[in-house]
């Protein structure tokens, strides 16, 4: 989290599972429609971001804690490398949540430990390569902008909140 740069999982971190980016749609058959259609209700489902931590981390039982959960930031930085000019971009990702979800890996004498992690109540995701925001979401200020472009505007004056 962003709460305390001194807490860092870095070097627990096994993997990080950005969300799913799914419409929410619904189905539609018309009486005198040869088919039925999706049709998309300019929303997004859930976001559930996931993550694996080698061992224990004190930081995700602290935060998992029942009638306590804080939402907290979550911030991923990697490395992507261009397979055909060798250069090298930071990807980052901040995800405002919870931790929702613990699940321990079963224990074998050989092989890792560690815990599965689930980032729950998700109201604020983006996600940026090399400076340039690819997608950024946050439910409380009803933003959601693509490549630097609203996709929301439009609603929003159309609802008179903007």
């Amino acid at each position: 989290g962003d709460q305390d740069p001194e807490d860092s999982n870095h070097i627990k971190l096994q993997s990080l599972g950005l969300p799913t980016l799914e419409q929410v749609t619904v189905s539609h058959l018309g009486g005198g429609a040869p088919g039925e259609v999706e049709f998309g209700m300019n929303a997004i489902k859930a976001l559930q971001p996931t993550f694996k931590f080698a061992g224990f981390a004190k930081s995700s039982y602290r935060a998992m804690g029942v009638g306590t959960n804080q939402p907290l930031n979550f911030t991923g930085y990697g490395v992507l490398k261009n397979k055909q000019t060798g250069d090298a971009f930071q990807a980052k990702t901040v995800i405002r949540g919870i931790v929702s979800r613990i699940a321990p890996d079963a224990f074998d004498r050989s092989s890792a430990f560690g815990h599965d992690h689930q980032i729950g109540e998700v109201t604020h995701y983006e996600l940026s390569v090399d400076n340039e925001e690819w997608f950024y979401w946050d439910y409380f200020t009803s933003r959601r902008r693509q490549f630097g472009v609203d996709e929301l505007t439009k609603a929003r004056v159309l609802l008179g909140i903007e």
